[in-house]
């Protein structure tokens, strides 16, 4: 399947199907963090935030790279890793920025459920607005997380509320990552 198709497939999914993305995301995260939930909550926001972002320069590597030889057919066994190493990195980011999400919410004393929903809200919108079948999707969603993760981070300081904004902003683009990886592979 080339990465056009990929996209398309995922930009037509429902919001069931990003529901069951995500929850299989978070999940399969624990294959990289090798932490149980209950470890991970014992963890500082600032703790998982930091622990997530080592895993985005991985991704962006392998998604720059997967982006390139997408089409190379004569690169099946190198597509078939990279797809698996971009589907489990960005669970594994995606896993312990949730974590942060659920900390840092029951720390200051909000609920994560509307959070929860504008990550899928803007995970459908990053794939619906995908328009160029050239440019690297899997990159740019891989540096969205990047940007939205460190402001997460940086917020933790002194504005509460931006954290979750932002958190909410890099899960999107990690679930998006995830989601077209899955569909791919």
């Amino acid at each position: 399947m080339d990465m056009t198709e990929a996209v398309a497939r995922a930009a037509a999914a429902d919001e069931a199907r990003l529901r069951r993305a995500y929850a299989a995301g978070v999940a399969h995260g624990s294959v990289s963090t090798r932490c149980t939930a209950e470890e991970e909550r014992t963890y500082s926001p600032l703790r998982l935030l930091t622990l997530a972002m080592l895993h985005l320069p991985d991704l962006a590597v392998c998604a720059y790279v997967l982006d390139v030889i997408v089409e190379e057919y004569e690169l099946d066994r190198v597509r078939e890793v990279l797809v698996e190493e971009v589907g489990a990195t960005a669970a594994g980011a995606l896993r312990l920025a949730h974590r942060a999400l659920e900390t840092h919410a029951r720390t200051v004393g909000y609920g994560t459920g509307v959070w929860l929903e504008r990550v899928l809200d803007y995970a459908s919108a990053s794939l619906c607005g995908q328009t160029d079948p050239e440019a690297p999707v899997l990159l740019e969603r891989a540096r969205g997380a990047a940007v939205a993760l460190t402001a997460a981070t940086a917020a933790t300081a002194d504005d509460r509320m931006r954290v979750p904004e932002e958190l909410a902003h890099g899960l999107a683009d990690l679930l998006v990552v995830y989601l077209i990886a899955r569909t791919i592979g």
